[in-house]
């Protein structure tokens, strides 16, 4: 028996040792400071140091507890943390015009992440000379952090937190329709009006061929500034990258085609439901009507809604025979009624994972909306910025939620919204969406793993389109249609010339005919 556990033993520690050896060393590159996008990509690492690979990450969120196979570069003092507990009273209604600011603040963003090239644990890093398998970077509002792609010359995996934004389609042959795919900042699903189909189309033009530019610039600037002049343009390196994983599916965001090396991964920051606190669980459980959550996530303060607005929810709320939990960051609210719990923090996704959950108010977050997608929970949404506004079009368009502008809140309005997730009808749809949502070959973070592991493996280039490289005049066959106008054109004046020439010909001879009879017509005496 103990040569038995002898053996036993032996063999674990091969398998693990083996494991280890066979782990890749993977650099993950976040210089963005929003905390709602690391908080989707931070479970992918955590599992590819679990899994035996050796992860060094680059961000402003280091761990706070040490991790095996896991090593921060803390970017901590490089910059300021975006868009975090923002109060509702710096959102603006401006309509299409809340576009370009948004832009602004991205682009503003963006040079403020490329300063964190000129942080000291960057630059000792960058001289470090140290070996990867691969690099995972978040492709967003700058491209300065690209540089690193070239300098450890090891194959690249882009991220993205949200769907796919129009800035990065052209990097990896993405095809775009403006007729159908909503630009990723605009308002619009993808049924669109007449008027909506316009504005689409110049705004896919604007984020396509316009913004790229600009964004590249200020990377290329920063790249300059603290790294060196030998570096070939970033826009060149990003046509490099060998994979994209967008947080996005085709159940939530509705189906659009993509490129093999394109993978869609929503979902994969799901984990499994922890246990409720105690409190929370027995408010949810004794709820004989449900229960409907409301939170804006970590970008917008909840406390921070006007006095106007917070009683036109409360006064909603009164009426309902379901209990609500609302994400407050003060310890009192005002004219809180009693089926009104509230909590600076509450733990997301455990609560819409309880069956008792049958609502959810929210500010449109991807995160958040993916939670409650999978779980079947109807939404209530209250966009503010950015992605906001299309993951709301999108979950309206299946029937699973409702849309209320902040800007013109009233307690009508909020009860007529909550009528309408709270009818059976609209629960049924959720939750067949849900087992849309779940039903895959593999788990989100399994097929997230595998396509890294995949291009750790095998490199991407065989995955990449030719369209990648091409200028947009030959992608675009702006060319071929020039050449086959020029030749149709020469053809149809030749043609005309031809039929022209035969028919003044045909026209002059039964002209001369005419004559030549005229003249040998006998007189009359």
């Amino acid at each position: 028996m103990r040569l038995n556990n002898i053996g036993y033993l032996v063999i674990v520690s091969f398998l693990l040792i083996n494991r280890i050896s066979n782990g890749y060393k993977i650099l993950g590159v976040f210089p963005h400071g929003g905390k709602s996008h690391f908080n989707m990509f931070v479970p992918i690492l955590r599992e590819l140091a679990r899994r035996g690979h050796e992860v060094t990450v680059i961000s402003h969120f280091p761990e706070k507890q040490p991790l095996p196979n896991y090593t921060d570069i803390s970017l901590v003092g490089a910059g300021a943390i975006d868009l975090n507990g923002t109060p509702v009273s710096m959102i603006e209604e401006i309509g299409y015009f809340r576009n370009i600011k948004e832009h602004m603040l991205v682009y503003e963003s963006g040079k403020n992440n490329c300063e964190g090239l000129n942080f000291p644990q960057i630059q000792s890093f960058i001289k470090s000379n140290k070996k990867f398998d691969i690099i995972i970077q978040e492709y967003f509002n700058s491209d300065c952090f690209l540089a690193l792609n070239y300098i450890f010359k090891a194959p690249s995996i882009g991220i993205t937190s949200s769907q796919i934004l129009p800035w990065n389609t052209d990097r990896f042959g993405i095809p775009v329709n403006p007729s159908y795919i909503p630009v990723t900042l605009l308002t619009f699903s993808d049924h669109m009006t007449f008027f909506e189909r316009v504005i689409n189309t110049v705004g896919y033009f604007v984020h396509t061929y316009i913004l790229p530019g600009m964004y590249s610039s200020i990377g290329d600037c920063a790249v300059r500034k603290y790294i060196g002049d030998d570096l070939p343009p970033l826009e060149s390196i990003a046509k490099n990258t060998s994979l994209f994983l967008t947080n996005a599916h085709f159940s939530i965001n509705k189906p659009r085609p993509l490129p093999p090396n394109v993978i869609e991964i929503a979902g994969a920051h799901l984990g499994k439901p922890k246990p409720l606190p105690t409190d929370i669980e027995k408010f949810i459980s004794d709820s004989k009507h449900g229960v409907i959550y409301f939170s804006f996530g970590s970008m917008i303060l909840g406390s921070s809604l006007s006095n106007e607005v917070r009683h036109a929810f409360i006064d909603a709320f009164s009426e309902l025979p379901q209990r609500v939990l609302w994400k407050y960051e003060n310890e009192s609210l005002p004219g809180k009624t009693d089926n009104i719990m509230i909590r600076n923090w509450m733990p997301q996704f455990d609560i819409l994972s309880h069956p008792n959950v049958v609502g959810f108010i929210s500010h449109g977050g991807l995160l958040g909306t993916i939670e409650a997608f999978s779980n079947g929970v109807p939404i209530v949404a209250v966009p503010f910025f950015g992605d906001q506004f299309l993951n709301a079009k999108a979950l309206e368009s299946h029937g699973t939620a409702a849309i209320l502008n902040y800007f013109k809140l009233s307690k009508e309005e909020i009860s007529k919204a909550l009528r309408f997730i709270l009818q059976p009808s609209v629960l049924v749809k959720a939750k067949r969406q849900a087992k849309v949502f779940r039903d895959r070959p593999m788990s989100p973070m399994d097929t997230a793993i595998w396509w890294i592991e995949y291009v750790a493996r095998n490199g991407g280039d065989d995955m990449r389109t030719a369209v990648v490289n091409m200028p947009f005049y030959q992608s675009a066959l702006l060319d071929v249609g020039l050449f086959l106008l020029t030749t149709i054109s020469i053809l149809v004046y030749i043609i005309y010339k031809l039929a022209n020439c035969i028919i003044n010909n045909l026209f002059s001879k039964k002209v001369v005919k005419e004559k030549s009879k005229k003249k040998t017509k006998p007189k009359k005496e």
